[in-house]
């Protein structure tokens, strides 16, 4: 039998004592190859890392201190520095078997990419009303993994998770939006993903870690909740699991549907029934035997209510609601401009929009998930939004910067890819400011902070005026300027003015555009033909009620205002 190198990664956050332990089970491991062992300490302030560094191992031994970013992003960070053949990803309470590399090795020279171990419940784990349901959960995943049963997709837990290295960077490791600053869910269904659908993933029962379960209560409702929201963004980043994943927390069931999402939308009743599921597992659970099945069920009913407010904070099991696509112009203060000052959004009523939409419960979306929506191939969140810049004007890169990516907000800014000054020069023919636009290297660097790049045409004209020869110039051409400019074939084309027809339609379809934007006050439906997409154009007087009617009631607001 081969003997690969295993690098074992294990993140921990504010678990001292107990990753502690599990280093000393780590450090019982009886295998003849070479081996080393990687904590990475994700922002813990108990003692974690002092405590850690008085550990002695018969392997070399490294503790990695980094700011709380999450346990995908702390398990990337282990693998960064690994020297091993295997990654074998561990949580910080799982105590191993001594023999778990010898197993784990046998799947790799059975020839195994992936393996997966059992992970039994530590007897030494403290009481707790969670423990009967854990315990029968993992019994069952093992008795059946064991007995043959095909591997699903919810049955790859990274608690005890090995991968060949070479497949780990392959499939770009962790995606760190899950787990994003310590919030719980979903990275092992993730990576799940992209390994089952092009590697040999194995379960090996003889490979065992017993799972010291000291998770609370109360911070077991909290990532409940956090699972509702990782859910949604499980289902909007794979669309074609969304069904599966919703039903295993039965959403077609008449109970769910009728009561607990509903109940999962009113915040102040699911944080109240937590609050008193709490108080009666704090107080009443283990004094009598015949109340304990009551509180249970009481707790468990309030854990339902709470991933249905979680999945609803991110705007429900994606469907066919319509998608808003904003339009902004310029993100700066164009008052001193007769002509353009309601054009010119000042940066901080600009990242005040975008703050109060999302507390509003407003959720970001991808230009690709518009895409897909529109294809019928994903759903969308209620509330799903798209934010578009016209023009590219210069200051946009620093938005992206400052604005944008701290929020993690993507866009679609449209350039105009021909204008010779690199200005605007179509509003200076009006007696407008000069605005200078972002060149070919701006554009790259815009791209890089996330913002795709669209067309505007190439010198802003009414579309709908120009012959034909003109019109493939202004689509086609402009698509080559910016392929030109070493930037990705754009899939967005924004019509100048928004004055759009069915000749310019058909010519940007002709330039193999995904989709055309003209400017119309109505969200974006399934059924909309992509070469004329509606967009709502936000200018610098829509604040207060003008802002709430343009965003909630577009059609309305159109007429109002």
């Amino acid at each position: 039998m081969t003997k690969p190198i295993f690098s074992i990664v294990v993140p921990t956050f504010q678990r001292r004592d107990t990753v502690a332990d599990a280093v000393r089970a780590i450090a019982q491991i009886d295998y003849d190859g070479d081996v080393e062992v990687i904590v990475v300490v994700d922002g813990s302030t108990d003692g974690t890392a002092e405590l850690l560094g008085t550990l002695a191992l018969p392997f070399a031994f490294r503790v990695i201190v980094q700011a709380n970013r999450g346990a995908s992003s702390a398990r990337n960070a282990g693998a960064a520095v690994a020297r091993g053949d295997v990654l074998l990803f561990m949580d910080d309470d799982m105590m191993c078997a001594p023999d778990i590399l010898r197993r784990h090795a046998e799947s790799y020279d059975a020839g195994a990419d992936a393996v997966l171990g059992d992970i039994p419940l530590d007897p030494a784990s403290p009481p707790s009303l969670l423990l009967d349901g854990v315990s029968h959960w993992v019994r069952e995943r093992s008795r059946k993994l064991a007995g043959g049963a095909p591997l699903r997709l919810f049955d790859l837990l990274t608690g005890q998770l090995s991968i060949r290295r070479d497949v780990f960077e392959a499939i770009g490791g962790f995606d760190g939006s899950f787990t994003r600053d310590g919030s719980f869910g979903n990275e092992d269904l993730d990576i799940g993903t992209r390994l089952l659908f092009r590697y040999r993933v194995v379960f090996n029962p003889r490979a065992v870690s017993r799972q010291r379960y000291v998770v609370t209560c109360r911070q077991h409702l909290r990532q409940w909740f956090q699972a509702g929201q990782a859910d949604v963004e499980f289902a909007r980043k794979h669309p074609a699991r969304a069904a599966e994943l919703f039903n295993e927390h039965s959403a077609t069931k008449f109970v769910t549907r009728w009561l607990l999402m509903p109940l999962g939308r009113i915040t102040p009743l699911a944080r109240g029934l937590a609050w008193a599921a709490l108080l009666a597992a704090d107080s009443l659970w283990g004094k009598w035997h015949w109340l304990d099945r009551v509180v249970r069920r009481g707790f468990f009913i309030a854990r339902a209510v709470l991933y249905w407010n979680g999945v609803a904070s991110r705007g429900g099991i994606p469907g066919n609601s319509p998608v808003l696509v904003l339009c902004y112009h310029a993100i700066q203060d164009l008052s001193a401009d007769r002509i353009l000052s309601n054009y010119g959004i000042p940066p901080g009523q600009f990242a005040r929009q975008l703050d109060d939409l999302a507390a509003s419960g407003f959720v970001f979306i991808r230009p690709e998930e518009l895409l897909a929506f529109l294809a019928g191939s994903a759903g969308l969140p209620r509330r799903a939004v798209l934010v578009t810049f016209d023009d590219c004007y210069e200051e946009l890169l620093e938005i992206a910067g400052t604005v944008l990516r701290p929020r993690g907000i993507a866009a679609v800014a449209f350039a105009v890819t021909a204008i010779p000054s690199s200005t605007n020069e179509w509003d200076q023919r009006i007696g407008c400011t000069a605005l200078p636009l972002l060149g070919e290297q701006g554009l790259r660097d815009l791209s890089c902070q996330g913002v795709e790049i669209g067309c505007h045409s190439r010198t802003h004209p009414e579309l709908p005026r120009l012959s034909d020869e003109a019109l493939e110039q202004e689509t086609a051409g402009a698509a080559g300027d910016l392929q030109s400019a070493c930037l990705p074939r754009p899939r967005f084309f924004a019509y100048p003015y928004g004055s759009v027809d069915a000749r310019a339609a058909r010519a940007v379809r002709a330039a193999g555009f995904a989709a055309g934007f003209g400017l119309r006050a109505k969200g974006v439906t399934r059924g909309d033909d992509p070469m004329v997409l509606p967009r709502i154009e936000i200018l610098r007087r829509d604040t207060g009620l003008r802002l709430w009617l343009k965003t909630r009631v577009p059609r309305w607001a159109a007429l109002i205002l």
